[in-house]
Formats: C-alpha cells, sequence, structure tokens
C-alpha cells in the first residue's frame, strides 16, 4: 500500500514538472497584429448590434407613442404634450439644483480649507443645510485630529540628568551675578 502511493506521489511529480518545462510559446508580430484585429472587430460587431438594438427600441418606441397619441382626441393630446414638457421641466430644474448644489458645496469646502475631492460625497445628502453640518462637523473632526498630532510630536521628556535645575545652589549664573554684585 505504502508503495502504491508513492508510486502516485511520483507519477504525479514528473507529470508536474513535464508542464512546467514546456516551452513558453512565442508570436512573431504579425500574429499578434492579427489577434489584435479580431478583438477589436469583435468588439465592433458586438457595440454595432447594441447601438442597432437600441436603434430599433427606440423607434418602437415612438411608433407606439405616435399610435397612442392618434387615438387621443385634442383636449388629451394636448394635456399629454402639457405633461411631458413640465416632465422634461422638472427635469431640467432637477439638474440644474443639482449643478448649482455641487458649485456651492466646493465652494463652501474651499472656504473651509478642506478638500474639494469630499464634494461628491456631500451632495448626495442633497441638501444644503445637512451639507453645511456635515462640512462643518468634517473641519472639526480633522482640526482636532491635526491638534492632537501636534501636541503628541512637540512633547518632549523633561532632561534625566537634572541640568535643567537651575534653582539650585549649583546654578553657575547665582554665581556670575553674585560676583558682580559684591564690586
Amino acid at each position: 500500500m505504502a508503495e502504491e502511493t508513492q508510486t502516485q506521489e511520483e507519477t504525479e511529480v514528473t507529470q508536474t514538472t513535464e508542464t512546467t518545462t514546456q516551452a513558453p510559446t512565442t508570436y512573431t508580430q504579425a500574429q499578434l497584429d492579427s489577434e489584435a484585429d479580431k478583438r477589436a472587430a469583435k468588439a465592433l460587431e458586438t457595440a454595432k448590434a447594441k447601438w442597432q438594438a437600441e436603434q430599433a427600441k427606440a423607434l418602437e418606441d415612438a411608433k407606439s407613442e405616435g399610435a397612442r397619441l392618434a387615438k387621443m382626441t385634442e383636449d388629451e393630446k394636448a394635456k399629454e404634450l402639457e405633461k411631458q414638457r413640465q416632465a422634461e421641466l422638472d427635469k431640467r430644474e432637477a439638474e440644474l439644483n443639482q449643478r448649482e448644489l455641487s458649485t456651492s458645496t466646493k465652494s463652501l469646502l474651499v472656504d473651509k480649507g478642506l478638500p474639494t475631492d469630499f464634494a461628491g460625497s456631500l451632495v448626495a445628502l442633497g441638501d444644503a443645510d445637512k451639507i453645511k453640518t456635515a462640512v462643518e462637523n468634517i473641519q472639526k473632526t480633522i482640526q482636532e485630529t491635526v491638534n492632537k498630532q501636534v501636541e503628541s510630536k512637540l512633547q518632549t521628556d523633561p532632561p534625566k540628568n537634572g541640568a535643567s535645575a537651575l534653582d539650585g545652589a549649583d546654578d553657575p549664573f547665582k554665581k556670575i551675578m553674585a560676583q558682580y554684585k559684591k564690586k
């Protein structure tokens, strides 16, 4: 039984060494160019098929919308068109508000001395008051962290040999001052 296991292990080892010792395949520049062209053509074909499908769907939607509008009376058509215009206006207004909020958020961050990279995340809050509160909290947190780091870097240990104790009897300045006072 032990011999069979050892034989199987030797066979696996020789098989793995044979597979790892195969020479690497080399390609000519023409073969590489041909492969790249094939991949590019395939990607273009896929994109073209996707575009055609989108165009066909848009055409079908337009036809069905036209057929639906044709069945309506004049008043219903006018109401439907008004709804569409209102929806378009609402969409534009939302986009403008989003851009305005983004711009004001970036300027607020610049005023507070914070990086503008936070603007995208903060605009997601959607409310100017919430954004202002969040910016103030971020600034406060960053300031506190920086102050703690600065204090920890500036903090030093007191001298260990006692050389800074100048008030004692060994103070050399007192001796010098005493000499001048005597004169």
